[in-house]
């Protein structure tokens, strides 16, 4: 019974009973604060994908998000009634709830605003035989990066409907030019680059001469121990546009946890292993309001100040659009992968091949 259970640190508090994820099952775990509008999509995706229980953060939603989590089975709603930026932006609870129900398991940790693929992910069920495959070669982890999704009409045009497949509102994305750069924090790097940086941040685009200048500036003072202990000189680092690698699929074991969205604890990650790709469904008729409401509260990294960029570009085009001549629709992992975005490997697509051949005949036997 919930009230046996060891009370949850950070004033979090579990409503119905407690996960309990099967042996072999992946678990999934969200945050989310007033995301009626999305989270409903999110949730069948996942479970389209194979994933068994879902842990729901709800942060002092006021909308319908519990209700929309709720109508699917084996949901577990806990509530955090804190401080989303004092948590470490809801790491703090994730970490927390992962080392009280999760361990060995393979968790999922997704956004309201997003859906993992990955190469033969449109196989339903795929997430548990991709665990599989990577327990099998040592891996503890999916890299991917997030990939902007959008609408070809203006955002405040956009007609997305609870209920609705994301994808059907929002098919378009644009092949971006990435580029990796060192982080401390595993898995030691950070992805820059995409149509957000293009549209919204073209000053920290590394060609720019202006900024190629800033850079090499930096890095000669750098160079200086007494400079790069100080945090005055920190703040005196170019800009960069918001970093875009993700973990979001890991097994879950003692000592783990997320540093922040985009790191963690070191882990195990082999050469030969599939990336994937979470597509990302910021762009819709709710964009504005809820640009507005991070600003006003400033919740998110460096108050808000990624929000306050998109805030001013609405401000200048109120009929904004991320759509343009290099925006393609999207048809599916093996595009991306043909696009030399995600990574497949012979291994992994002979598992699938294999999986295929024999699952065919069994579906043709009726039962005696």
């Amino acid at each position: 019974m919930p009230g046996r259970e060891e009370a949850l640190p950070f004033g979090l508090r579990l409503v119905g009973p407690p996960p309990a994820p099967r042996p072999g099952e992946a678990f999934g775990i969200v945050i989310a604060r007033n995301e009626a509008l999305r989270l409903g999509a999110a949730i069948r995706h996942a479970r389209r994908l194979g994933v068994g229980p879902i842990i729901l953060i709800d942060n002092l939603s006021t909308d319908a998000t519990r209700e929309v989590a709720l109508a699917h089975s084996r949901v577990h709603v806990v509530e955090a009634p804190g401080s989303f930026a004092d948590s470490n932006f809801g790491i703090d609870w994730v970490n927390a709830l992962l080392h009280r129900f999760a361990h060995g398991h393979w968790v999922l940790m997704f956004d309201a605003d997003e859906m993992l693929v990955f190469p033969g992910s449109d196989s339903p069920g795929a997430l548990p035989r991709l665990c599989a495959h990577l327990d099998g070669l040592g891996a503890e982890g999916l890299l991917t990066f997030m990939l902007d999704m959008f609408p070809r009409e203006p955002l405040h045009a956009t007609h997305y409907a609870p209920g609705q497949e994301l994808l059907d509102a929002a098919p378009w994305f644009e092949p971006p030019q990435l580029r990796q750069e060192r982080e401390p924090d595993f898995p030691h790097i950070a992805t820059y680059g995409g149509i957000r940086e293009r549209l919204f941040f073209p000053e920290t685009i590394p060609t720019r001469p202006g900024r190629f200048l800033h850079q090499k500036l930096y890095n000669a003072g750098w160079r200086l121990p007494a400079l790069r202990q100080a945090a005055w000189y920190a703040g005196l680092a170019p800009r960069r546009s918001p970093n875009l690698t993700k973990l979001p699929l890991v097994r879950w074991r003692e000592g783990m946890a997320f540093r922040s969205a985009h790191a963690l604890t070191p882990l195990a990650l082999m050469a030969e292993q599939p990336s994937g790709i979470l597509l990302h469904f910021k762009f819709l008729q709710d964009f504005h309001a809820r640009v507005l409401d991070a600003v006003a509260r400033g919740a998110h990294y460096n108050g808000s100040a990624e929000y306050r960029r998109y805030l001013a570009a609405l401000k200048r085009n109120p009929d904004f659009t991320l759509f343009g001549p290099r925006s393609l629709r999207y048809a599916g992992p093996e595009q991306l992968a043909a696009l030399g975005l995600l990574r497949d490997t012979p291994a992994w697509a002979t598992a699938r091949r294999l999986e295929t051949a024999g699952t065919e005949p069994a579906l043709a036997v009726e039962p005696g």
